[in-house]
């Protein structure tokens, strides 16, 4: 093994250790570990993202192999990309100061590298099965998420308590906007995938009629319950806009990641970092 790769193995180890410094990565800290490790080119053969972090290297031993300073600083770039993408924690925040002290990184330096988004190298990417799982995996959550969000939104506009003159009519005008901001939210976060079929089309209709149904049901089953529970009635509206905002989220979610191909072009979108430019 050549120098070179030498140093660019061990810029990948120090990677995998904070990748791993907390014990398995989330899939948010997954796909920055890929990202990172995507921005060294060339990689030595046979190398993939889980071997590295199943290794569990240690990150002394493999600094003082890292004398290149545009290496050095990737590694920084790329450790505080990780570490951020979930928030940095006290341990995450000792270990950059290490890193930025084995590396003479100046406070100036070091503040201009956490700014710069990872360069990505030319040439074939790391990619693996299981980083596109992870990544998977946490997009669906960030949706859920989302539509839970919009949902205690339309919640807090069914609780304003304004009554009579048209405010019913405002408030089903304001939450139509919200479930439509939603939708677009959605379709943005899986990149604006198509090739939905027919059947997902009369699925998506249903189930927004399933969003109403499901809305009033709640609503009335609160005015209902008022009968026996003293102010239940109060949180009927929320509760309609509520369970209607969250079954047209989930329809929606499931619209969108209904395609009998994967749609490669939405994927570049969706998962930029997972995905090579290069590759088709």
């Amino acid at each position: 093994m050549s120098d070179s790769s030498v140093e660019i193995m061990a810029c990948l180890e120090v990677l995998a250790a904070v990748a791993n410094l907390n014990g398995d990565p989330t899939p948010q800290e997954f796909e920055a570990f890929l990202a990172a490790l995507n921005s060294f080119q060339p990689v030595p053969p046979g190398i993939t993202p889980e071997q590295l972090l199943a290794q569990s290297p240690a990150i002394a031993p493999q600094l003082s192999r890292i004398q290149t300073p545009a290496r050095q600083q990737q590694v920084y770039r790329g450790a505080y990309a990780i570490a951020r993408s979930k928030g940095i924690d006290p341990q995450e925040a000792q270990l950059l100061r290490e890193l930025k002290a084995a590396f003479d990184l100046s406070p100036a330096m070091a503040q201009a590298l956490e700014k710069q988004p990872l360069i990505y190298a030319s040439g074939d990417g790391i990619n693996s099965a299981l980083a596109g799982m992870a990544s998977l995996i946490g997009r669906e959550g960030e949706v859920r998420r989302l539509i839970f969000d919009y949902a205690l939104g339309t919640a807090i506009v069914g609780l304003v308590p304004l009554t009579g003159g048209g405010t019913l009519e405002i408030k089903l005008l304001i939450v139509l906007g919200l479930m439509l901001k939603m939708i677009w939210d959605i379709r943005q976060l899986w990149g604006r995938p198509g090739g939905q079929d027919v059947l997902a089309i009369i699925g998506q209709i249903f189930g927004f009629m399933g969003a109403v149904v499901g809305g009033l049901l709640a609503w009335g089953t609160l005015i209902g319950l008022s009968v026996i529970v003293p102010y239940a009635g109060a949180f009927a509206k929320a509760a309609g806009f509520a369970t209607a905002t969250w079954i047209a989220g989930q329809a929606t979610n499931q619209f969108y990641t209904s395609p009998k191909r994967p749609d490669y072009t939405a994927l570049k979108r969706a998962f930029p970092n997972l995905l090579s430019s290069d590759k088709s």
